[in-house]
């Protein structure tokens, strides 16, 4: 899933000017040495979040949200179920993300079918996919001309 696509043009050695005429340099993208970009090339940034990371059930994490409050809802939710779970915290950029996991392994499929993926569980949608929330978990970089 796409966040944030901004287009832009190489201006320097190692500064890309914005659309929105914000620059920034190569530097604070990546540790990887500086690509050949002839200067005034247009440029793609996209910051892209996989939210199945959080979907998955690996290590026991089935839900993920920016809201403390819902994360507590839903953890109280599966309690109900007699599902156990707790909440972590996992702090992306400046924002806060609590995180679900299910203690029981046996119960990870179940609690997962409860939460977003069954027919008849709660159907949430995921909503760290807010403009707020700015992710580093990946970038790349299109050179586009």
């Amino acid at each position: 899933m796409e966040i944030i696509k901004i287009t832009g043009k190489y201006i320097n050695t190692g500064k890309i000017e914005l659309e929105n005429s914000k620059t920034i340099s190569w530097d604070v993208l990546s540790n990887e040495n500086l690509p050949a970009i002839p200067f005034g090339s247009k440029l793609e940034l996209v910051i892209t979040f996989n939210e199945k990371d959080f979907l998955s059930g690996t290590n026991g994490f089935v839900w993920a949200t920016y809201d403390l409050r819902q994360a507590e809802i839903n953890k109280e939710t599966l309690l109900a179920q007699n599902i156990g779970s707790e909440i972590k915290s996992e702090k992306l950029g400046n924002i806060m993300l609590y995180v679900i996991k299910i203690l029981s392994k046996n119960e990870i499929e179940d609690a997962i079918n409860f939460i977003w993926k069954g027919e008849s569980g709660l159907r949430l949608k995921p909503d760290w996919n807010s403009p707020n929330i700015l992710s580093h978990n990946k970038i790349r970089l299109f050179n586009s001309s």
